[in-house]
């Protein structure tokens, strides 16, 4: 075959083929940099619709200088083939990751937050991306690079609507199917679907079949099936796909400094065993976490104070008790079996004086055969029931500051501050919103829970232009 060049560019094998463009490898043909071309498709040549829209990409492409988009290089016509030279990336696109296995979640938060960065920097200049998917993320080692900024349009204010409905189906947002919109808020959606895809190793809404759009109707299954999805980021993942975008991170840089963040282990230790060989788009568990028992954070209120102090304090009391009862039945076990009926009197008040306090009431001691003539023990008491168990069904109060935030239930959202919630059992409650720190609190009797919310620590950001490779 005869060589083909464009410009200075040598056109080697094709790399790509999109609805309007193809992409080659190509080669400088003085200097030998090795880079990707962009050619629009030939039955489009000489179109001037087209020939604006490719102009416009390669404006835009250009103006987005970040290591996680790719670099636009230069841009021409020869004859009535436009061109736009882009660096080559060599590696392999996010789809294809995705093809051969799901991702855990500390990879997902660190691909998720550095597309975040790129596409943060492209809504900084009013441009959104709207065709946002694995498809269109190319892996260059550890670094995730965007591409294909053929249908990011630019949008002023708030938001821009537009007659057209562009876009991959399974990953558009619900505003941008029925209304057109182009705003940051379908970019953050389209994320969340990559992110989910990516823990779940399947696409969170499906059966697109005769142009169904389940992201219109259908809720998303629970990632909280996964062991390896902690509830931080299980509950972030579904503020991206909340179907109003005002309940959406408010943010491409606020959902990166979230995907950042270290998950709370006081959140993810006792939620973590949840659903261990179960497949995470059923809908069933295949075990209960086990409840584990944590020091209480720092409180940022006088309540939350007076909380924490009256929890550590009980349970001491409980540790104490456990270890009295623990010697009480060593000695009875010990003396044996004939145990005198003085020795009995003694040590029957030391179990009811010390385990009652706790709610503990250890095993009584063997009893010894009474003689006629002595004096019959008294019987240890009955324990008394706490005052602080409580009654079977209870409801409490959740409020937040700031308000707004998801409450969670053994990984289940139950509601969003300010929320009454009605508990059957004690249980340990889950508080999250984008921009801060998850929080656990544990809910044992009716009343109002308060939470001071910890603003999540911003990773400090990359200079523009800085490269990674």
């Amino acid at each position: 075959m005869p060589e083909r060049t464009i410009g200075n560019y040598v056109v080697g094998p094709l790399l790509g083929r999109g609805g309007m463009s193809e992409v080659y490898a190509a080669e400088h043909r003085f200097l030998g940099d090795r880079v990707a071309i962009k050619l629009l498709r030939s039955h489009l040549a000489g179109d001037a619709d087209a020939t604006r829209a490719f102009v416009a990409e390669a404006n835009r492409t250009r103006a987005i200088d970040h290591p996680n988009v790719v670099r636009v290089l230069d841009f021409g016509s020869d004859g009535d083939d436009c061109y736009l030279v882009m660096e080559r990336l060599e590696g392999d696109t996010l789809a294809a990751r995705l093809e051969a296995s799901r991702l855990g979640e500390a990879e997902v938060r660190r691909l998720g937050a550095a597309i975040a960065d790129g596409v943060a920097a492209a809504h900084q200049r009013g441009i959104v991306h709207r065709d946002l998917k694995p498809g269109n993320i190319v892996l260059v080692g550890d670094t995730p690079k965007i591409v294909d900024f053929g249908i990011a349009r630019m949008f002023s204010g708030g938001a821009t609507v537009t007659r057209t409905r562009i876009g991959s189906l399974a990953y558009m947002a619900p505003e941008q199917i029925t209304e057109g919109m182009i705003a940051p808020s379908i970019d953050i959606w389209s994320l969340g679907v990559i992110l989910f895809e990516a823990l779940a190793g399947r696409l969170p809404f499906q059966d697109f079949a005769n142009g169904r759009t389940p992201q219109l109707f259908d809720p998303p299954p629970r990632l909280a099936l996964l062991a390896s999805v902690s509830p931080a980021l299980e509950a972030l993942i579904a503020a991206c796909l909340e179907r109003d975008p005002a309940r959406r991170p408010p943010s491409m840089r606020e959902l990166a400094a979230q995907l950042r963040a270290s998950s709370d282990p006081r959140v993810t230790e006792d939620l973590a065993p949840l659903g261990r060989g179960t497949d995470p788009c059923l809908g069933s568990d295949a075990g209960e976490a086990p409840r584990v028992e944590v020091e209480p954070r720092a409180a940022a209120s006088a309540d939350e104070r007076a909380i924490a102090t009256e929890d550590t304090a009980r349970s001491r009391r409980r540790g104490r008790a456990i270890v009295v009862a623990a010697l009480v039945a060593a000695v009875a076990i010990t003396a044996g079996w004939s145990i005198a009926t003085s020795e009995t009197a003694v040590l029957a008040p030391i179990a009811r004086t010390t385990v009652a306090p706790a709610d503990v009431a250890p095993p009584p001691p063997p009893r010894a055969p009474t003689p006629a003539a002595a004096v019959p023990a008294t019987p240890p008491a009955a324990a008394t029931p706490s005052a602080t168990t409580p009654a079977a069904g209870f409801t409490v109060e959740v409020r937040s500051a700031p308000p707004g935030a998801s409450v969670s239930v053994g990984g289940k959202r139950v509601g969003v501050t300010p929320a009454k919630i009605a508990l059957d059992l004690p249980a340990s409650l889950v508080v999250t919103r984008a921009g801060y720190q998850p929080s656990r609190v544990r809910a044992e009797r009716a009343g109002p829970i308060n939470v001071r919310l910890v603003p999540a620590r911003r990773a400090p950001t990359r200079a523009a232009g800085e490269t990674l490779d």
